[in-house]
């Protein structure tokens, strides 16, 4: 079931059939992350922990960077409040 989600996603395993993320975290698949189990197996609970804060900064990076292209293109609208 896993793997037919991460195959239906086309997210890239690495050899130890783990998610491969960059050092931000996200994956081969623009706007997916990846952290601890997930990213690099089984291991240390401090590990996920650290990997998931990092993934979290890294995801509200991203989220930050995609609402001002969205605002980029298309300007707050007073008269609707948004």
């Amino acid at each position: 079931m896993k793997n037919e989600m991460y195959d239906n996603l086309g997210i890239e395993l690495d050899e130890s059939g783990n998610v491969k993320s960059g050092e931000d975290k996200m994956t081969n698949v623009h706007g997916i992350f990846s952290a601890g189990d997930m990213h690099r197996g089984q291991s240390l609970v401090v590990w996920a922990i650290n990997e998931g804060r990092s993934a979290v900064e890294n995801v509200n990076k991203f989220l930050k960077d995609q609402a001002r292209l969205y605002f980029a293109f298309y300007p707050l609208n007073p008269q609707v409040g948004f």
